[in-house]
C-alpha cells in the first residue's frame, strides 16, 4: 500500500461526514480503518460510534451495528432510521452492508434485493444531498474438497456452496442495477488472490465466488491480512467517491 496515497485518502475522508451501517464483518473493516488511521500520524480521522455523534457539528466517520443478523429487512429499516437522523446535520456519504449470514439456503434473493432497492430509493428521495454507496454481500470460505465430495456422493448439496451461490447472485443483481453509482465490491476483494485471480466455482450454471482462505480467521470474518486489504480499499473507494462527487 502506497503510504502517500493512503495519507491523501485519509485526509480526504477526514473532512467529510460519513456513515457506515453494518454488522460483524463491518466491524472487522472498521477495525482495519482505525489501524490504518492510527498508523498514519496526522490523518485526523474522527472515528465515532453513532451514539457519540448526536449534536456533533464537525466532520466524522461514524458507524453503527444495524438490525439483526439473518434478518436483512431489519437492517434496511435500521439503516433508514439512522440516515434520517444523521442527515439532519448534513450527512455527506452513507454506506450499508449486509452480512454473509443474511443469505441462507432458503433466502429469496429477489425479495431481499427488492427490499434493499426500495429502501435506497426512498432514502434518495428524502435526502438528495447524500451520496449512497452500495456494498456487495461478503462471502464465506469454501468447504474443503473431501466434504464436498462426500456430500456429492450421498446426493446432498453443500450448504456453503448454496450460500455463496446466492450471495454471488445478489451481488450480480446489485452491480447491474446500480451500474454507474458508487459500489464497494467487497465480494470481489474477498475472493481475489494476491496474483489477481478469483476464487470461483460453478453453481447453478453460473460462476460464483468464495472467500480466500488466507483472508479469514474462521471461514467468514476477516483476519489481520484480510482486514488490512479490505480497509485499504474501503478508504480509497470513499476518497474516490468524495472527489468525484465534489463533496
Amino acid at each position: 500500500m502506497d503510504e502517500n496515497a493512503l495519507r491523501k485518502d485519509l485526509e480526504c475522508i477526514a473532512g467529510r461526514r460519513i456513515f457506515f451501517g453494518h454488522q460483524s464483518v463491518g466491524a472487522d473493516i472498521m477495525q482495519g480503518v482505525r489501524e490504518l488511521s492510527d498508523g498514519m500520524p496526522g490523518s485526523h480521522l474522527n472515528l465515532r460510534r453513532i451514539a457519540d455523534s448526536a449534536g456533533f457539528r464537525g466532520p466524522y466517520f461514524v458507524d453503527a451495528m444495524i438490525g439483526r443478523n439473518s434478518d436483512p429487512a431489519s437492517k434496511c429499516a435500521a439503516f433508514s432510521d439512522d440516515v434520517d437522523r444523521l442527515s439532519k446535520d448534513s450527512l455527506d456519504v452513507a454506506v450499508m452492508k449486509f452480512c454473509y449470514v443474511d443469505m441462507k439456503p432458503e433466502t429469496d434473493v429477489g425479495e431481499m434485493f427488492r427490499t434493499y432497492e426500495r429502501t435506497i430509493g426512498e432514502l434518495k428521495g428524502r435526502h438528495p444531498g447524500v451520496t449512497f454507496v452500495h456494498v456487495t454481500v461478503p462471502l464465506t470460505e469454501r468447504s474443503v474438497w473431501w466434504k464436498r465430495l462426500i456430500k456429492k456422493v450421498i446426493g446432498r448439496t453443500d450448504t456453503g456452496e448454496i450460500g455463496n451461490g446466492k450471495r454471488s447472485e445478489f451481488n450480480g443483481m446489485l452491480l447491474e442495477r446500480f451500474k454507474g453509482e458508487p459500489v464497494f465490491d467487497l465480494a470481489r476483494i474477498e475472493s481475489t488472490f494476491p496474483d489477481g485471480t478469483r476464487n470461483s466455482f460453478e453453481y447453478g450454471g453460473r460462476t460464483s465466488y468464495c472467500l480466500v482462505s488466507a483472508y479469514t480467521r474462521d471461514g467468514g470474518h476477516l483476519n489481520d491480512t484480510g482486514r488490512k486489504i479490505v480497509a485499504g480499499e474501503f478508504v480509497q473507494m470513499l476518497s474516490d467517491v468524495i472527489r468525484r462527487e465534489g463533496k
